[in-house]
């Protein structure tokens, strides 16, 4: 870490109070200090646990500057300690950072396929025709492109993962390893047995999604699955065909939304939370764990339970549920004694 607390204030936006030209030796959590590194805490209210810290550095709220904080290191001032520490996090990493553009020797790129600057192909890659890559695009070892898809500037595709034919990425997209984007939709017509039906459509991941380890999205059977702008979904969830989400969701690990469903903006899905088909989850709508969900949910709604409830309803009975076998003792009991049958 080559880093001035001058330069980390600034970076981040912050106030220093301590030496400027202090360079932390790294950085690390609160559960695992290292001595002279730099660290960050949200959280004030015990202001003693920082008392015998040996940080060389610490980020805190801005209402730290209130209180007396028993901490001898250099001090930075943020308006989102998390934040200004991720902004650090990202200045020090060395992750992606040592790969030079060029095409693997075993890489497998046909010639029609379209291949921009400063690109990274690897090992075993395949890129099949038709395909575009942008520019400051990161393809890993074995990674299958197919037909006519679009990928476009400064994505990150890690190892194994596989984007059929047809389907777009746009900027700044993160697919992580062994995801899978246009796998055909489960759609099946009966007639006598079950006869596929073709799927036709695509996969649009807009502006700065990220893709999980082992996800699938699946291709629409005619138009587009899309995965709105900036939306993180987690690794092992399973989006169906035709689902659209909006800007900024949240999808937690075996999260699975079923076909044609529509999420607002802002929509949190939390994990295990399964969605029934065709239908619309409204801007903010918040979807606890485990939540069975087979009906439209309104804007700002939060909701928990299988089938899915307001989350005051859920909690409530939750409570109630605790008590049934004190409440079944007591009226067994009452039964007995009032020879009810």
């Amino acid at each position: 870490m080559n880093l001035t607390l001058k330069q980390i204030a600034e970076m981040s936006q912050s106030e220093l109070k301590g030496d400027e030209n202090f360079k932390p030796c790294g950085i690390c959590g609160l559960d695992d200090v290292r001595e002279g590194a730099l660290s960050y805490s949200n959280n004030i209210d015990k202001p003693e646990a920082f008392k015998d810290l040996k940080l060389g550095a610490l980020i805190l709220p801005l209402a730290a500057k209130e209180k007396e904080i028993p901490f001898s290191g250099n001090i930075i001032y943020a308006k989102n300690p998390e934040w200004a520490f991720t902004l650090v996090m990202r200045e020090v990493s060395t992750l992606n950072k040592d790969l030079k553009p060029g095409i693997h020797e075993r890489a497998v790129v046909s010639p029609s396929a379209k291949i921009g600057t400063n690109v990274f192909i690897g090992a075993n890659a395949v890129i099949e025709d038709g395909a575009s890559i942008g520019d400051n695009t990161i393809i890993y070892p074995n990674v299958y492109i197919g037909k006519n898809v679009q990928i476009g500037m400064y994505c990150i595709i890690y190892p194994n993962v596989v984007i059929r034919e047809e389907c777009v990425l746009k900027n700044k997209v993160i697919l992580q390893p062994g995801c899978v984007i246009g796998s055909d939709g489960f759609g099946y017509v009966f007639n006598g047995k079950h006869e596929k039906i073709p799927q036709l459509g695509n996969v649009i991941l807009e502006d700065d999604v990220e893709i999980g380890a082992n996800t699938t999205i699946d291709r629409a059977k005619l138009n587009h699955t899309v995965i709105g702008a900036n939306t993180k979904i987690d690794n092992l969830v399973q989006i169906a065909h035709n689902v659209k989400t909006g800007m900024s969701c949240i999808c937690v690990s075996q999260v699975g939304v079923a076909g044609s469903t529509e999420l607002g903006n802002g929509v949190i899905l939390a994990g295990q939370a399964g969605i029934s088909g065709h239908l619309k989850i409204g801007d903010g709508a918040v979807v606890g764990p485990q939540t069975g969900v087979i009906s439209n949910v309104k804007p700002g709604d939060k909701i928990m339970g299988s089938p899915a409830m307001p989350y005051g309803d859920f909690m409530r009975l939750n409570v109630i549920f605790k008590k049934l076998p004190e409440l079944y003792k007591e009226l067994t009991n009452l039964k007995k004694k009032f020879k009810f049958f």
